[in-house]
């Protein structure tokens, strides 16, 4: 809400929201769709977090999206901007109306970001609620985002004109709040005793847009600096684990010539170059022990630079990189920002196919390094807007085998509780449970899931509803009963077993399983200080099986002291049904 500039419609879209529970956005790319998306729905009363639906890929090839998982008062976002075009056709014109008929029936509010011009495919009915999102003024994003860092924008007046002839044409607005952050960064550098003249301002603006529109002029006089084989190893080692430390840059420079089979410098090590050479010649400055390159985004730049100019160097660089990123000096962030930018190398040439083997073969290297390097390409592709749909059909199909390597489940595990489990929630917990039922009991997947539902209720109720309707099939997963038993035995999960999805889900538990196997998660729900209406409700779930209410009865015996047996005992003779009388026999007539 700090950064938000708001477009021309959003107080219209606002209202409609609230009027109708439903508003369709649309506006060219760049406008600031999904952003104004997600803060409509924040700025509705009370404290409920907005989540985003997801088109689910169901056993048939179909994208479906569930109505029964919308519950009272959900605020919900379908952003279909980044989704295939068949899938948003199909999303429109099959699940829309459906949608939106049970928003209205739980009194929840549902944002569809939409592509520009596909309002034309919508039908007439569901049309009015549509809004097109003229983009909020640059200048005005661009002020509101240094403010944000802290920056006093008097600096920004009079607006340079090299500033002004970048804004005219309207870029997108992440490469505005990238400018914003680049200047930011450059004031800092400065000191923050320096004082926000304008000039310096300009200064600011016009190394900032060479940084954002050219990177690569820095990176083309960097190499014509850096000749040298050890320099240009140093120069990529800095380039990928920029704000690393010394020994660490300077033992991935060491990998790196190894894998290119570079031999060692033939001169005495004391008349080798130092770092400070080394620095010099790549145009980097030293923080502290850390390294960081003078201009922004130079490092980003470096490595897309090895990876587009020197092809016959990936193969080298993917082969080493479990290595690079398994050096013990490096902190997590700085391991997982190296593995990140491995990934987005990959992403950006490697074919589909390519890249899930890499995801395999690191995995079963099992090495911390080999591990992160997995995790990271597997997120990448997760969220891709080309490969995401079928990355994350290929984690669906992988969850389910129960030969998975160690490490590639350790990853999948991961890849669903993290990355999925904040951009697609719903698909991050059917990849969980389908990862908790492949393999043995209380292991790591079922923790993950575990963890994942108690943080968020709407994926614990999505949870009883997978698993209400599984247990009630004749083809159920022997595993999911031990999965709602390890629900129904957490403390902070048991209450909402007593729901309805829960409570079929007790059925069928009652219905298949000895009471020695549900006693233990059964026994707090049936303690003194359980109310009368989650007794109720258990009674009431184990039917006329009267050895079921025998054990639900004896479980409360050893919960409580005789007075709560008793009471046990009395709502177990109020849910029997009255016993009824067989009708007496008529008397014979005798003679008088």
């Amino acid at each position: 809400m700090r950064r938000f500039v708001r477009p021309t419609a959003a107080n219209a879209a606002y209202d409609a929201l609230v009027r109708d529970r439903m508003v369709l956005l649309t506006g060219p790319d760049g406008s600031g769709r999904q952003t104004a998306g997600r803060v409509l729905l924040g700025e509705l009363p009370g404290e409920r977090v907005p989540f985003e639906l997801v088109p689910d890929q169901s056993e048939d090839g179909r994208h479906t999206l569930d109505p029964e998982l919308i519950q009272s008062g959900d605020r919900l976002l379908l952003d279909l901007t980044t989704t295939e075009e068949s899938t948003r056709e199909q999303v429109v014109r099959d699940h829309l109306s459906s949608l939106r008929e049970r928003v209205r029936e739980a009194a929840a509010h549902l944002v569809v970001v939409l592509p520009h011009g596909m309002d034309r495919a919508l039908s007439l009915h569901m049309a009015a609620p549509l809004h097109h999102l003229a983009p909020p003024d640059r200048m005005a994003v661009l002020r509101r985002r240094l403010r944000c860092a802290d920056m006093d924008t008097r600096a920004c007046s009079p607006v340079p004109e090299k500033l002004v002839a970048y804004l005219a044409p309207n870029p997108p607005l992440r490469d505005v709040a990238r400018l914003a952050d680049l200047i930011a960064g450059l004031w800092r550098r400065a000191g923050a005793d320096v004082l926000d003249t304008p000039g310096r301002f300009a200064d600011w603006c016009a190394t900032a847009l060479v940084t954002l529109t050219d990177p690569e002029e820095a990176v083309d006089q960097i190499l014509k600096r850096a000749t040298r084989a050890h320099e240009r190893a140093f120069c990529y080692a800095t380039a990928l684990l920029e704000g690393a430390r010394t020994d660490t840059v300077h033992a991935a420079a060491r990998l790196l010539m190894n894998a290119t089979s570079t031999p060692a410098d033939p001169q005495p090590l004391l008349e080798q170059q130092g770092t400070h050479h080394l620095l010099g010649a790549i145009n980097a400055d030293r923080n502290g022990d850390r390294h960081t390159f003078a201009q922004q985004e130079v490092a980003d730049t470096l490595c897309r630079h090895l990876w587009s100019d020197r092809p016959d160097l990936r193969g080298l660089l993917l082969d080493c990189a479990p290595e690079l990123l398994a050096l013990p000096a490096l902190t997590d962030p700085e391991r997982e920002r190296a593995g990140e930018r491995v990934a987005a190398l990959m992403t950006g040439t490697e074919p589909e196919e390519a890249l899930r083997q890499r995801v395999d073969t690191w995995a079963e290297q099992g090495t911390e390094g080999s591990l992160t390097a997995s995790a990271a390409l597997l997120a990448r592709l997760v969220q891709h807007p080309r490969y995401g749909t079928a990355a994350r059909r290929w984690v669906y199909d992988r969850s389910g085998v129960q030969t998975l390597t160690p490490g590639l489940r350790r990853v999948l595990i991961d890849t669903c509780a993290t990355t999925m489990s904040t951009r697609y929630p719903r698909s991050a917990l059917i990849r969980l449970h389908r990862l908790a039922i492949s393999e043995p009991p209380g292991q790591e997947a079922t923790h993950a899931l575990l963890a994942h539902v108690r943080d968020d209720e709407q994926a614990l109720h999505h949870l009883l509803h997978r698993l209400s309707g599984r247990l009630g099939s004749p083809g159920r997963h022997p595993r999911d009963l031990d999965l709602f038993l390890a629900v129904a035995a957490d403390p902070g999960l048991r209450a909402h077993t007593v729901t309805a999805d829960g409570l079929n889900c007790w059925r069928s538990v009652f219905r298949v399983a000895e009471p020695e196997r549900w006693r233990p998660a059964a026994a707090p729900l049936l303690g003194p200080g359980a109310e009368a209406g989650t007794l109720r409700s258990l009674i009431e779930a184990a039917g006329q099986n009267h050895p079921t209410l025998n054990a639900l009865y004896l479980t409360a015996v050893k919960a409580g002291p005789p007075a709560h047996a008793d009471r046990v005992l009395r709502l177990i003779g109020e849910a029997r049904p009255p016993r009824v009388s067989p009708p007496s026999r008529p008397k014979e007539a005798t003679a008088p």
